[in-house]
């Protein structure tokens, strides 16, 4: 990976770090891509965007993709999957190493909201419902059920084949940064 301009933020008060791989600015709004570490035995938040495309890639290590209890993708390291607006997600480490996430969401503007959690989480005084408003804002739900769409539906295919669904710029800057 080709990352070493990437930007770092903490979403949450001594959290782990968030990395902004590709800037919504950098390329007109037309998207974001960031990635993140999940420790052994983690997962990050159950969001759900109702306005954003997001692509989930196992950038390293092996990524269990659910909706509440039900898993809906086991990622290989290289592998992604295209979660439409509407379905509920949470990003779960498997296996017995970290793995490295890469989200990529079109149109970008989640991208704001995640730099709005890093000035609170600054501040270090916070909470939860200070978190699920801010993402409220952005059309991000903290939810773990699906209320537009059926998760049955989704494809897993190496993150490369999935570059062409992307818009162009964000696509050709993800080649660069995390191969394609």
């Amino acid at each position: 990976m080709n990352v070493e301009n990437s930007e770092a933020l903490l979403l949450i008060p001594n959290g782990f770090p968030v990395w902004i791989d590709v800037a919504q600015a950098s390329i007109g709004g037309a998207g974001t891509a960031m990635r993140f570490v999940l420790p052994l035995h983690t997962h990050n938040l159950p969001l759900m965007h109702r306005q954003q495309t997001k692509l989930v890639v196992a950038l390293k290590g092996v990524l269990d993709i659910r909706a509440g209890r039900k898993r809906i993708a086991l990622l290989q390291e290289g592998e992604a999957i295209k979660l439409d607006p509407g379905i509920a997600h949470r990003i779960h480490q498997y296996g017995t190493v970290a793995s490295t996430v890469g989200a990529v969401l079109w149109p970008g503007a989640v991208e704001q909201a995640f730099r709005e959690l890093a000035v609170a989480a600054l501040q270090k005084a916070y909470q939860r419902s200070d978190m699920i408003e801010i993402l409220a804002r952005y059309d991000v739900v903290w939810t773990t059920q699906s209320h537009e769409h059926d998760p049955e539906s989704i494809t897993i295919r190496p993150f490369r084949d999935w570059l062409s669904d992307l818009p162009e710029a964000l696509a050709r800057l993800l080649a660069l940064r995390w191969g394609g």
